[in-house]
């Protein structure tokens, strides 16, 4: 079975937090995180159900969230490596998922 990989955003905004995913530019809130993820979860299950029935596939997949916001992810990604890294982690509990640009 594939895996589809999508990335969310989730930022807090006042008493919400919103949550974006970054390769379809889908977006919803939750009153926590844990909330704001499912939410999401389903808006971008909705959004593909919907573009597959419409046969839009090619109009509307990938459709990429604005740049600034994917910076904000890689921002928070290098801030959570670089906690992991203080914590000194071991060769064998490393990972690499590669991506093939060709």
């Amino acid at each position: 079975m594939n895996t589809l990989l999508l990335h969310a955003l989730i930022e807090k905004e006042g008493d919400r937090y919103t949550a974006l995913c970054l390769e379809l530019n889908v977006a919803t809130f939750g009153d926590t995180v844990e909330e704001a993820n499912v939410n999401l979860r389903e808006a971008v299950e909705l959004y593909l159900e919907d573009v597959m029935e419409a046969g839009d596939e090619i109009d509307f997949l990938p459709r990429p969230a604005p740049q600034e916001e994917w910076l904000k992810f890689f921002h928070a990604e290098s801030q959570r490596m670089r906690e992991q890294l203080r914590r000194r982690v071991s060769p064998k509990d490393i990972s690499i998922e590669e991506v093939l640009y060709a």
